[in-house]
């Protein structure tokens, strides 16, 4: 999991965890397992596979800095741990962006959950 600064916006934090509360989840499970972030801090949650296509210089293609620049402008990003990992913290997880993406598909529905990027949910 890469090692990062929590947002300190309080505003930007309410707003998540009243989103949380509202759907019933206990405080203490939403501080063990859920953080506010913006920036660019999300792409090292989601853009981490080491099957990302990148660039001789290691960088992201443009197209994927284009497809996911919407996270910049924040979400909350939420992990567990593996039970079938001694109970580590996974680096899977789900980001819901504040301003989701149009689903190319779908042209009236937004993609609500981001999740990493070419990568399955079990390591």
């Amino acid at each position: 999991m890469p090692a990062f600064a929590p947002d300190k916006d309080d505003d930007f934090q309410d707003k998540h965890l009243q989103e949380w509360l509202d759907s019933g989840v206990n405080r203490a499970i939403y501080d063990l397992n859920v953080t506010s972030m913006r920036g660019t801090i999300p792409y090292q949650f989601l853009l981490y596979s080491p099957k990302i296509s990148r660039r001789n210089d290691g960088r992201l293609r443009d197209h994927d800095l284009r497809k996911y620049s919407h996270i910049e402008h924040g979400g909350w990003w939420c992990n567990g741990v593996d039970p079938l990992n001694d109970y580590k913290l996974m680096t899977w997880g789900c980001f819901k962006p504040d301003h989701p993406r149009r689903d190319r598909q779908k042209i009236h529905k937004f993609i609500k959950y981001e999740h990493p990027y070419r990568e399955g949910a079990i390591r």
